[in-house]
């Protein structure tokens, strides 16, 4: 908890303070006077002010978010406390000026997950071949004609050159409910499968949709990482290290369809054969029954499972890195823009909305498994934060921008009676999303 919550603050400060300090440097490049740099809103724990700039630093104790206080004159609080040259007030700058300085901070959210992007490209270059494993029966894998050690070279067009553009490429397909073209290298010859139509598709979007609609990494080998103490693998006498062999005679080749077999087994004796010390063994394990939320029962034996997997490498150069990072930001954000779309008219479920407690468990996770998954989650995070401000919602960004094109087209500014009633509806429609998100995170905390 003390982890999740710690790397929750930190995410939140970075991209907080990336956020602002676009609106901050782009404000001062056009002579706006800053009177006040943000992290957190209410009574400051820190405050330092430049006494070249006159700007005061300050971090408060609500950490939801931040702000910059521009001299404005439409803000009675920006107007007291020191040297006043209204030349410098925000509102009287050109509406160009204003634009740019308010699309700074989104565009610094999305620059800055760009450049983190191209960062893990460059520093992982390896990632899990394309090649599969048998489908799972009766699934969308399996109806496309798929079949194991055929490598998947293109999904609808997109080259995948590893596992995870492949999950990416698949998602997409779910998302936009396209048709589902697949080519394969099936030994060394190149097939156009058939193709799958979008209806057929409607596994949930999630971490699991690639292993619903039956597409399965191969894997060299599956090993027992861990045994659960009294556990029935325990009881069985399984050993860390352990290859998995086979489950009543069925061969196994990836770890997904080990668990699978062990599920569709609960209380039922059964026999797996395992390789230890290069001697096959035959064990008798029961696996426990277990009932899930949902009324299902399935089989447990308590082992902690892994694959052996094909690695493939795709090393790029800083320029390449930086290319892939932004068209990887570019397809992310394009993502999220779509998604609340499906949301709106009923497509994707509500519940794929996250609050701040799902929010801060994935930074807990992601920083536990080292510094460069939290950088994953650190620029997914920013792509959401810069493109929900673009939102066409009063009190953010995207609703100020909205004013200031209707002002081009006018002429002049909208009435401020009609932006006071624009931000009681931003108001409204952000208490809305946020207590949807709320509500999503509570059900996961009981449910």
């Amino acid at each position: 908890m003390l982890n999740s919550i710690v790397s929750f603050l930190i995410a939140l400060g970075i991209l907080v303070f990336i956020h602002e300090y676009g609106h901050y440097s782009v404000a001062r490049f056009y002579g706006v006077r800053v009177i006040r740099f943000s992290v957190g809103f209410g009574k400051p724990i820190f405050k330092w002010i430049n006494k070249k700039t006159k700007v005061e630093w300050t971090i408060s104790w609500i950490p939801l978010g931040g702000y910059v206080r521009m001299l404005d004159e439409r803000d009675p609080d920006s107007l007291s406390g020191h040297d006043i040259d209204l030349s410098e007030a925000f509102n009287r700058k050109p509406v160009g000026h204003r634009i740019a300085i308010v699309l700074a901070g989104p565009m610094a959210n999305l620059v800055l997950a760009a450049l983190i992007y191209g960062f893990l490209a460059y520093m992982q270059p390896t990632g899990l071949a394309t090649q599969v494993a048998n489908p799972t029966p009766n699934s969308i894998a399996a109806s496309s004609g798929l079949i194991a050690g055929d490598e998947i070279t293109h999904v609808n067009g997109d080259t995948t050159k590893n596992w995870n553009e492949v999950s990416w490429a698949l998602i997409k397909a779910r998302l936009f409910r396209e048709d589902l073209a697949i080519k394969v290298n099936r030994q060394g010859s190149e097939l156009t499968l058939d193709t799958v139509p979008s209806s057929t598709i409607n596994a949930e979007l999630g971490p699991t949709l690639t292993r619903e609609l039956g597409f399965l990494p191969f894997e060299k080998s599956v090993r027992v990482r861990a045994v659960g103490e009294g556990s029935a693998a325990a009881a069985a006498g399984f050993l860390a290290n352990d290859q998995i062999l086979a489950v009543d005679s069925i061969l196994v080749e990836t770890s997904a369809q080990f668990t699978n077999l062990i599920k569709e087994r609960p209380a039922q004796e059964t026999a797996i054969r395992i390789r230890r010390d290069e001697q096959d063994i035959s064990l008798l394990a029961t696996p426990e029954k277990t009932r899930l939320e949902n009324g299902e029962t399935i089989g447990r034996l308590g082992l902690s499972i892994g694959g052996e997997s094909v690695i493939v490498s795709n090393p790029l150069s800083p320029w390449e890195s930086i290319v892939d990072g932004s068209g990887r930001m570019v397809e992310v954000s394009v993502f999220s823009l779509a998604a609340l779309g499906k949301m709106l008219i009923g497509d994707l479920s509500w519940e794929h909305l996250s609050g701040p407690v799902s929010i801060a468990s994935a930074a807990g996770e992601s920083s536990s498994l080292g510094i460069l998954p939290f950088f994953g989650f650190l620029a997914m995070v920013s792509v959401s934060l810069g493109i929900l401000n673009l939102l066409p919602i009063p009190l953010l960004d995207g609703g100020h921008l909205m004013y200031y094109l209707a002002e081009i087209v006018r002429g002049k500014p909208v009435d401020e009676v009609w932006q006071i009633r624009g931000q009681k509806l931003g108001i409204l429609l952000i208490g809305i999303l946020t207590s949807v998100a709320f509500f999503n995170d509570i059900q996961r905390l009981i449910f």
